[in-house]
């Protein structure tokens, strides 16, 4: 109990957290939550083997949902009201930071998405650009899309309003600043742009794959 009320704090109204407490749930001794706001929900599929998901909310009105077999370290920040963020099934997330700063905005990820240490994922921007003219913002965030079976290298960076096909690899120190929309592909760059083509990837080391693969040459 003493554990539960040091990683899990709320204030606010009506807020849940739904997680079953039955054995090899990890959420309550390795899960810091902070919850500031009213009618917030998170749910996490008690089947997981995250090390360290850390969950801060500071807004009212916001969805966080966590589907079974995920597993690493996994940090998500919204600090608005009226979001969503929804994980599928099978995710490997080795340091992945996700944030949601403007209301209404919402971040979809697929089932068996890979992310290396220190990638990022923010559905906004930190600041405000206007238009001189006008006076009117134009860097409304509103959504970040990761389709299945997609491979997010170390230190990459995808920005808001942009989706990514199934099958893709993101390579490693990558920004993605626009749609990326061809699948079994690998894209690289800044902004990251298609490389390779025709490609697929297994989250098996290179000498196990080829080890098995006996009529498959390097």
């Amino acid at each position: 109990m003493k554990l539960f009320k040091r990683l899990i704090k709320i204030k606010g109204k009506n807020n849940q957290i739904i997680s079953p407490k039955i054995k090899g749930n990890h959420f309550y001794d390795r899960s810091p939550v902070k919850i500031i706001g009213d009618n917030n929900v998170i749910n996490v599929h008690p089947d997981n083997r995250f090390y360290k998901l850390e969950l801060i909310i500071s807004g009212s009105n916001n969805r966080i949902s966590i589907d079974e077999g995920c597993w690493g370290s996994l940090k998500i920040i919204i600090n608005t009201d009226n979001c969503e963020v929804r994980i599928g099934k099978n995710g490997v997330f080795r340091g992945l930071e996700c944030g949601l700063w403007e209301e209404g905005s919402r971040l979809i990820i697929g089932d068996e998405v890979m992310s290396a240490r220190d990638s990022r994922m923010y559905v906004s921007d930190f600041h405000v650009i206007v238009d001189r003219e006008t006076m009117k913002p134009i860097n409304q965030g509103k959504h970040i899309t990761i389709g299945n079976h997609v491979w997010i290298g170390e230190r990459a960076m995808i920005l808001k309003n942009n989706r990514i096909a199934d099958d893709v690899i993101v390579a490693a120190g990558s920004i993605v600043t626009r749609d990326l929309d061809e699948s079994h592909a690998i894209y690289a760059g800044n902004p990251a742009k298609a490389v390779k083509h025709n490609m697929t990837w297994f989250e098996e080391k290179y000498d196990s794959y080829l080890a098995k693969k006996t009529d498959v040459k390097a």
